[in-house]
């Protein structure tokens, strides 16, 4: 198969960046609409980076002395990440496809990802408060409460709840749950037990709603320019934002993902099991799970204030 590669490179290295062999590789990825978009952007870099050095046959140095340029730009090690997994990515489909060699396998970032969660979790008096920044008989803010009280209790995320149906409502051995399309997912294979209490809400709301079909969207828009179609995840951070503002919580750390570390640290600081977590949660590895709770740790351990009593500070 080298051989071949190699008779191929010669010939048509020139247009292993062109749009059509970029979007047989997005369409043979089988990615999200996002990932897609997501990863078209990081080759268009790559491709720029190509160009203006006049790079007609890339080899592993050249994508080494891109990924350090990436590097010294200032640009994050998750962002630096990101584009390089989209070009390893690529260049496995471009060498599957016998079109060119993967020069781009086990490429390292040669940053450090943090671990640390990047989102603040509140504390359980900060959620009461946010929910009761929602308080209101109105549709709007029968919706926004529903809304607020499913992130905090079933730690689903904001485009989980934005996908969900009225039909994604499921009942079973006299509980609510809600079918949701995870992270990664193409279907509504997922699914998150929706409490007594706030399926109560999710009620008074949908009563106040009026007539509606079971396919409809779960949260519609309630704008005069999208009244009735479906709420986008903007509309949705927009607002958990707002109410955050509202209960004197603005900090850029804090925001509408919150809302699902405060739901795991709660589950975790009243005992739950770390596997049943992770199960609520749906992570592949538990580890991840570990990644909402270290802070939790951290900020039980006060073993500072011991060396200042010591030192009499």
């Amino acid at each position: 198969m080298l051989k071949v590669v190699e008779a191929i490179v010669g010939s048509q290295a020139t247009d292993i960046m062109s749009a059509e062999l970029i979007q047989r590789w997005l369409k043979f990825a089988a990615v999200s609409e996002k990932s897609i978009a997501t990863y078209s952007n990081c080759l268009k870099q790559l491709q720029r980076y190509f160009l203006s050095n006049a790079i007609s046959k890339p080899t592993r140095a050249d994508l080494e002395n891109w990924r350090d340029e990436l590097i010294s730009s200032g640009k994050s090690a998750s962002t630096v990440a990101l584009y390089l997994t989209a070009a390893k990515l690529f260049f496995r489909f471009l060498a599957q496809e016998c079109l060119y060699p993967n020069i781009a396998d086990n490429l390292k970032n040669r940053v450090r990802l943090s671990h640390a969660h990047k989102r603040d979790a509140l504390s359980v008096d900060q959620a009461r408060e946010l929910i009761k920044a929602t308080e209101g008989k109105n549709l709007l803010a029968l919706r926004d409460r529903s809304i607020t009280a499913l992130l905090l209790t079933t730690g689903v995320r904001s485009i989980e709840i934005v996908r969900a149906n009225v039909a994604d409502i499921r009942y079973s051995r006299g509980n609510a749950f809600l079918y949701v399309q995870g992270k990664g997912r193409f279907d509504k294979s997922e699914c998150v037990l929706i409490p007594a209490s706030v399926m109560k809400l999710l009620q008074a709301y949908l009563k106040a709603r009026g007539k509606f079909s079971a396919n409809e969207p779960l949260f519609i828009s309630l704008s005069r320019r999208n009244y009735g179609k479906r709420l986008d995840t903007q509309s949705v951070r927009k607002m958990i934002k707002s109410n955050l503002r509202k209960i004197g919580l603005d900090a850029p750390t804090v925001t509408c993902h919150s809302l699902r570390h405060t739901s795991a640290c709660i589950m975790f600081e009243e005992k739950v099991a770390l596997t049943d977590i992770q199960m609520v949660l749906r992570h592949k590895s538990v580890d991840t799970t570990m990644i909402y709770l270290n802070t939790i740790n951290r900020q039980k351990n006060l073993a500072e204030n011991i060396v200042a009593q010591v030192l009499r500070i």
